[in-house]
């Protein structure tokens, strides 16, 4: 078996960790979505049931994109060539979600998010490089 680079094994604790508070954090929106979407449905309140049912889709949403990144963080550990594949593509969509989060927010989030873009770029950077690209495979 041939030895991971450091580099993989940082990025799939990366995930997990992501990964993990993604599962939690979703799974909150999702129950008390539920509950919100319960009770305004009881009691007629169609702004809290509306409010509650975006957020159990909000937290379904959020369920599966966990599920992925703990998926990404598992293959990442055992050099699989889905996971590098899987992990392109999120790093890409945090790249194209942030650049829209950028524009579309004041100069708070112009100037935060641009500097969150600075570490998806360097993550893409790192896994398009021809040494990891050779370890998946690729």
């Amino acid at each position: 078996m041939r030895k991971r680079p450091t580099g993989i094994t940082i990025l799939a604790v990366i995930f997990l960790i992501m990964g993990l508070l993604s599962l939690v954090w979703s799974g909150l929106v999702f129950g008390f979505g539920s509950l919100n979407l319960f009770f305004g449905s009881i009691f007629g309140a169609d702004a809290m049931a509306g409010y509650g049912g975006s957020n159990v889709w909000a937290g379904l949403l959020g369920l599966a994109a966990a599920s992925v990144k703990i998926a990404v963080a598992i293959g990442l550990l055992y050099m699989k060539q889905w996971a590098w594949y899987l992990s392109i593509l999120a790093v890409a969509l945090t790249l194209i979600e942030g650049i829209f989060g950028v524009f579309n927010g004041g100069i708070f989030a112009f100037i935060c998010g641009g500097i969150g873009l600075v570490i998806p770029v360097i993550i893409l950077i790192y896994l398009l490089r021809p040494h990891i690209r050779e370890e998946f495979n690729i």
